[in-house]
């Protein structure tokens, strides 16, 4: 006796495609398992990305699927699928190179103007922000330029300006606090 998938196995592409046109679905399932490794390998090869080679044989099957009924074969089974596979990659190209294309021209265009607002921009913003730390009160201001500027610990810090561990986290939540708003009036 024959199991279900052996019995697909022993009909030609044509009959599985008309089996397919009766909406038998384990003769779909045949030419998927028949053609998805050697178009998936296709597609790879091409792409250089078993992902979006997978991708693209996927869409395919779904698509000879979803058409099953207004497809026509004047050519084999195999020539058809891979040639859905020709124009799929086909299409991938085109789609990369617009990307490229669209990518160079925002980098260029934003790396352009950019270069002027960026400096003027950072000159703005330290300024603002070096005036909300001079408002800061003395040991927080103290704390905020260690723990920042120099990059000392905290338990370096309260050693530094003989004070606890906790207040040292109290006064740099503080000063984070103060920037934050003073920078989001400036904003």
């Amino acid at each position: 006796m024959l199991t279900t998938s052996a019995y697909y196995k022993q009909f030609t592409d044509e009959e599985l495609f008309k089996l397919v046109k009766a909406d038998d679905q384990k003769a779909f399932g045949e030419i998927y398992a028949r053609y998805w490794p050697s178009l998936t390998a296709t597609a790879g090869r091409h792409l250089q990305s078993r992902a979006k080679a997978e991708d693209i044989v996927q869409e395919i099957f779904i698509s000879f699927y979803n058409r099953r009924n207004l497809v026509e074969l004047s050519i084999s089974l195999k020539a058809y699928l891979t040639q859905a596979l020709k124009f799929k990659v086909m299409n991938e190209y085109r789609s990369q190179v617009v990307r490229q294309a669209y990518q160079k021209t925002v980098f260029y265009t934003t790396s352009q103007n950019s270069d002027c607002h960026n400096a003027y921009e950072t000159k703005e913003l330290t300024y603002y922000i070096n005036r909300s730390i001079k408002r800061l009160p003395d040991k927080c201001r103290q704390a905020f330029i260690l723990s920042r500027a120099e990059d000392l610990s905290y338990k370096d810090i309260s050693g530094q300006l003989g004070i606890s561990v906790s207040t040292v986290e109290k006064h740099i939540s503080k000063a984070l606090r103060v920037l934050k708003t003073s920078l989001n009036m400036c904003a």
